[in-house]
């Protein structure tokens, strides 16, 4: 059922990857400008500095995955599939973007203290702590319905 506590988790895993595309990862001061990291890459390139994972293409995957969970609140084996298939992509995100920020901080020569880690760095981790909840929740409903059936 679509009223389900897992909905609501889902719903905010979508809202917080949906974010991610607005906000920064990091935020690195050179001289008088302000490069950042970002989901598509690094702005203000004249350093001709680069990453080389596509954080779009992970986000939108796990957005539409988070979509596709919701929309298949009638089968609950799938939708715990899902969950644990976006799960592993959230995670090697939230991997790959702590190694494209340290290495855009060496390529630059810059200090580790003089990275700002952006809200977007952050918003993956939520992402991932609602992905966790919206499993359990299934896993609970899965659970409450196999000890219903074992009454009939």
């Amino acid at each position: 059922m679509i009223q389900r506590i897992q909905t609501v988790y889902l719903t905010l895993l979508v809202i917080c990857l949906g974010l991610t595309f607005g906000f920064p990862f990091a935020t690195y001061p050179i001289n008088d400008t302000v490069v950042e990291l970002n989901a598509f890459g690094v702005s203000e390139n004249t350093l001709k500095v680069s990453t080389w994972f596509p954080y779009y293409v992970t986000l939108g995957l796990s957005i539409g995955l988070g979509i596709m969970t919701i929309a298949q609140f009638k089968n609950r084996k799938r939708q715990l599939q899902l969950g644990k298939v976006n799960y592993l992509i959230i995670i090697i995100t939230l991997i790959f973007i702590s190694i494209d920020s340290d290495a855009t901080t060496k390529k630059l020569g810059l200090m580790p203290s003089a990275i700002s880690y952006g809200i977007g760095m952050f918003l993956p981790v939520a992402a991932l702590a609602f992905q966790f909840l919206a499993n359990r929740g299934i896993k609970a409903d899965e659970k409450l319905i196999k000890s219903m059936d074992r009454l009939r």
